[in-house]
């Protein structure tokens, strides 16, 4: 079955000019925040969302500041040039720690909320074939940067196949939305997706059907070597969302919005504060939003929060 687009295009088209309207209808004097985001895919959605309704349900202006990638604005964020930042939790982890996808630590970032679960895994078109991560072997796969996003979580799906480079054809891809195209134009065989992203109702209007390869469960300790605190979830069928006429596994991590350090804590309280009370309306924004429980932004992480948003846990009875 091919799945139309224009529910999930209209939501979120209409959180991009709500966004607009509230910058422009801004007070001169509201204070302006960067949110550190990417163009387009999950994330790009993601910022887009959270800019609109902090910017709607506050004194405060939050403006995406866009780069190609995650790893281009942590270190912005680190330094202080931008106020906020959303990423994965594995990209962040290696962020905080210098370590994986980064070569020096970012010392100056501090958690704001942990968002919803953020599920993804390759997808395949139906006609390939490529029923498993053990099928790829020999078939086209994108090739990121080494130690970018893309380069660890492809490697965890090789892996959970019992593969490796060196056993598929690679493709070298710049970024997400690159390697989009690259699987419209059939240059690889899988690409990188998250459940509920405008990208695979993209990628299913182009192709027609795809579907998530499941991860196997035995698989999980391989995963987690390229991305810590990932875990493994179960997707039920689900005829609106491309890529699931099937059940499947897929990989799993926290989505995280994060501060510079130095950011004043009634700022971040007031951040935190429009994030948890903002549920309802993030969730209009799109189907990513539909993990998010707005009681669990406190979640326990092996990195430190910002005190504005511990001062707001404490003051909602929030469980740490």
């Amino acid at each position: 079955m091919t799945h139309r687009p224009s529910f999930s295009r209209r939501l979120l088209g209409a959180a991009v000019v709500a966004a607009v309207a509230a910058f422009a209808a801004a007070p001169v004097s509201a204070q302006t925040l960067g949110l550190g985001t990417t163009k387009g895919g999950a994330t790009g959605q993601i910022g887009t969302a959270l800019s609109q309704v902090i910017s709607l349900n506050t004194d405060l202006q939050v403006i995406p500041q866009v780069s190609a990638n995650t790893s281009q604005y942590i270190p912005l964020l680190d330094s202080g040039k931008v106020e906020l930042a959303i990423a994965n939790y594995p990209q962040t982890y290696y962020a905080v720690t210098g370590t994986g996808m980064s070569s020096e630590p970012a010392e100056n970032l501090r958690l704001v909320a942990t968002m919803m679960p953020f599920y993804a895994a390759l997808v395949a078109a139906e006609s390939s074939g490529i029923k498993s991560y053990a099928d790829i072997k020999g078939h086209k796969v994108p090739r990121y940067k080494e130690n970018s996003l893309g380069d660890f979580v492809v490697q965890a799906a090789l892996a959970s196949g019992g593969l490796t480079y060196d056993d598929v054809e690679s493709v070298p891809i710049a970024n997400f939305p690159q390697q989009y195209e690259a699987f419209k134009d059939k240059r690889i065989d899988v690409s990188i997706a998250a459940l509920g992203s405008q990208a695979t109702f993209d990628l299913e209007a182009s192709l027609g059907d795809i579907q998530f390869l499941p991860v196997p469960e035995e698989a999980l300790a391989k995963v987690q070597e390229f991305l810590p605190g990932a875990y493994l979830y179960d997707v039920e069928a689900n005829e609106d969302l491309p890529g699931l006429d099937e059940p499947t596994r897929v990989f799993a991590y926290d989505y995280l919005l994060f501060a510079n350090a130095d950011v004043d804590d009634e700022t971040i309280k007031t951040v935190t504060r429009a994030v948890y009370e903002g549920a309802d309306d993030l969730k209009k924004t799109g189907p990513l939003w539909n993990g998010f429980n707005p009681e669990t932004i406190g979640k326990k992480a092996d990195i430190p929060y910002h005190p504005g948003a511990i001062a707001f846990f404490k003051e909602q009875g929030l469980e740490q």
